[in-house]
């Protein structure tokens, strides 16, 4: 049986890393697209394909022969032109499946999905649907909630330093997803194309509230209560100045997604994939693992 080849474009960054690594120990014929001029190294188990991120034919001649595109690239940070322009390769090449660079909150819930920070994600969402129609491209929507590992090395689920957030008191449970496992649910999306075509999927490895991972980690820590609808309005307040600082105004958005009430960001136990993936719950002793000492 030929391998799937599957083309993973922004291998760097926080979560491409660790989507490689499950592509290849799934044992895919995986090309990484990377910039021209770039140093990065990456595992020599993969192809390398260096690409003008600006030229269609570049990426058409990138993606040729590909079975499915993975997109990691950082949505906001990278031009939303860049993101569609890949989605229009991938249908020229006739490439089978594209995973667009969702990961995280439910963009598909009616009130994350008007929060601005989510904008170009629903630009790439709309061009997919679209284009599935006319052409032989399917998509899938890998939603995982914020990455459970890298959100509390970093302070951004909680900020176990101290002092602690508690967003709307800390007690509104969450779904959430370390690295690997997202890469995991990448691998359980190209191993079931049919299952999960032209659909948003769901997983997660925890469902968890700020205050029992405060209480995971043992820390006696001073806290402080944030209402999620202050950071919305703070968010809306810096979108309206004449250079809003996307640093400030993205992470309160995305924490509005996660902890706000009616923002979807506890998944329904019967639409994860879980099963379906062989992706496995976390211990509260594994959790309890993850928080940074």
């Amino acid at each position: 049986m030929t391998s799937i080849k599957v083309a993973l474009v922004g291998a760097t960054g926080n979560l491409g890393p660790a989507v490689l690594k499950e592509l290849l120990a799934a044992g895919f014929d995986v090309t990484v697209l990377t910039r021209q001029g770039n140093s990065n190294t990456f595992d020599s188990r993969a192809h390398v394909a260096e690409v003008d991120y600006e030229s269609l034919d570049s990426l058409k001649a990138a993606l040729s022969g590909q079975d499915v595109v993975v997109s990691t690239l950082n949505v906001g940070a990278v031009p939303k032109s860049i993101h569609l322009r890949l989605v229009d390769a991938a249908v020229a090449t006739g490439v089978k499946r594209f995973i667009p660079s969702e990961y995280g909150c439910d963009t598909t819930n009616p009130l994350a999905s008007t929060l601005p920070v989510f904008g170009d994600k629903i630009s790439v969402q709309e061009h997919l649907k679209n284009v599935t129609q006319q052409s032989g491209l399917s998509y899938s929507l890998l939603i995982t909630g914020p990455f459970l590992d890298w959100g509390l090395e970093k302070g951004f689920v909680l900020n176990l330093a101290g002092p602690a957030t508690l967003y709307d008191g800390g007690d509104r449970p969450f779904s959430s997803t370390t690295l690997a496992g997202i890469g995991k649910g990448v691998v359980g999306i190209i191993n079931n194309l049919e299952a999960t075509k032209n659909s948003t999927i769901y997983i997660n490895e925890a469902r968890v509230t700020q205050n029992e991972l405060l209480e995971l980690s043992g820390k006696s820590l001073e806290t402080n209560i944030v209402q999620t609808t202050d950071l919305e309005q703070e968010a809306f307040t810096e979108l309206a100045k004449p250079a809003p600082n996307p640093a400030v105004f993205a992470p309160k958005f995305i924490l509005r997604g996660i902890f706000g009430e009616g923002h979807g960001g506890l998944f329904d136990s019967e639409k994860l994939s879980n099963d379906l993936f062989g992706l496995k719950t976390l211990s509260k002793e594994e959790i309890r693992g993850l928080i940074p000492h």
